[in-house]
C-alpha cells in the first residue's frame, strides 16, 4: 500500500465570510454586524461539522482497516453501547483532532446468532437514524452472502428508508477476488481479467441487496485501491452542510479535487442559504446575487 503522512486539508473561514461579505457590498447590501456574526457562525459550524459514519458487517470483512486507510489514523474506542444488553462488541470509534472530528460507530458480529441477530435489530434501530451516512462493507472474495443479505435487506433496508440515510455498499478486497496473479502490484490495482471478475461480484451485490451501481463502491483498503472513488461517494451523497467534514478528516491522497471542489461548494450553498434566511427581506436579491457569486468559484 502507498504510505504517506496524512495532512489535514483547510479552508480558512475568514476567507469564505470575507469574501461573501465583500461581494455583498459591492453589490450594495452591507452587512450588519449581527448578520456578519451569524453568517460566520454557520459557516464555522459546516467547517467543524464532525460527521457521524457507520460502519456495518460481519466480523473480518476488514472495518478497521478500511477505517485506518480512509482517515490514517489509529482508531481509539471512546465508549461501549449502552442499548446492548450482552458484552458489546459494538463500540463507538472517535477520530476526533483540533480543529473538527469524526466519529465513526463500527457494529459487528451480524449473523454470529439468532438471538444476537435480534438483539442487532433492536440496536440498529435507535443507532442508524442518528447516522449521517452508513457503510455496508462485505468481503469481496465471500461465496454466500444470505445472512447479510436477509439482515441488510429485512431489518436495515426499512429502517434507512425511513430516516432516510444515505448507504454505499463497500466491496473491500476485490485484490483477492480471482486470479489473484493478475493483481497490478506495481499500480496498485486489478488487472484486466480479475476487474471482469469484479465486475461480475459488482452485479450479485447489485440485485441480491437491491441497491444501485452507484451506490457500490470496489476498494482494496490494504492497497490504497478504490479509497478516492470511496471518498467521492461519500461527499456526493452527504447533504452539504456535511460534505466538509469528510475531505477534512480523509487522508490527503484519498481526496480528490473533485471530493474536494464539491465540499468546499457544499459550505458555500450552505452560505447563500444562510444568507437567504438571515437577509429575509432581500430574498430574490441574495438568491440570484448570492449564487452567482457562488457559481464562478467553482466549475465542474
Amino acid at each position: 500500500m502507498k504510505s504517506t503522512k496524512n495532512k489535514k486539508i483547510e479552508i480558512n473561514v475568514k476567507d469564505i465570510a470575507g469574501d461573501f461579505f465583500t461581494h455583498m457590498a459591492e453589490q450594495g447590501l452591507a452587512a450588519t454586524p449581527a448578520q456578519i456574526r451569524k453568517i460566520s457562525e454557520k459557516i464555522s459550524s459546516t467547517m467543524g461539522y464532525e460527521p457521524k459514519v457507520g460502519v456495518f458487517g460481519k466480523t473480518g470483512v476488514g472495518k478497521s482497516s478500511l477505517c485506518n486507510a480512509l482517515f490514517g489514523r489509529k482508531i481509539a474506542k471512546v465508549s461501549n453501547v449502552a442499548a446492548c444488553t450482552r458484552k458489546p462488541q459494538e463500540v463507538l470509534l472517535n477520530l476526533s483532532s483540533q480543529g473538527g472530528g469524526l466519529t465513526l460507530l463500527d457494529v459487528p458480529g451480524v449473523g454470529e446468532s439468532r438471538e444476537r441477530d435480534v438483539e442487532y435489530s433492536e440496536l440498529y434501530e435507535n443507532l442508524i437514524p442518528e447516522l449521517d451516512i452508513l457503510l455496508w462493507v462485505i468481503k469481496a472474495d465471500d461465496r454466500a452472502y444470505s445472512v447479510e443479505e436477509m439482515f441488510y435487506n429485512d431489518i436495515v433496508l426499512p429502517i434507512i428508508k425511513k430516516s432516510q440515510i444515505p448507504v454505499i455498499f463497500v466491496l473491500n478486497q476485490v485484490d483477492k477476488i480471482a486470479p489473484i496473479r493478475d493483481w497490478d502490484i506495481e499500480n496498485y490495482r486489478p488487472g484486466a481479467k480479475q476487474q471482469k471478475n469484479i465486475d461480475a461480484k459488482i452485479l450479485t451485490i447489485k440485485d441480491k441487496f437491491r441497491i444501485p451501481l452507484v451506490k457500490i463502491c470496489p476498494i482494496a483498503a490494504d492497497e490504497g485501491y478504490g479509497l478516492t472513488s470511496l471518498v467521492e461517494k461519500i461527499v456526493r451523497y452527504l447533504p452539504a452542510e456535511k460534505k466538509y467534514g469528510i475531505v477534512r478528516e480523509a487522508r490527503t491522497q484519498n481526496v480528490s479535487k473533485k471530493a474536494l471542489n464539491e465540499a468546499e461548494k457544499g459550505v458555500w450553498d450552505t452560505v447563500k442559504s444562510a444568507a437567504e434566511k438571515i437577509f429575509i427581506k432581500a430574498i430574490p436579491y441574495i438568491a440570484s446575487a448570492a449564487w452567482a457569486f457562488i457559481s464562478k468559484r467553482w466549475i465542474f
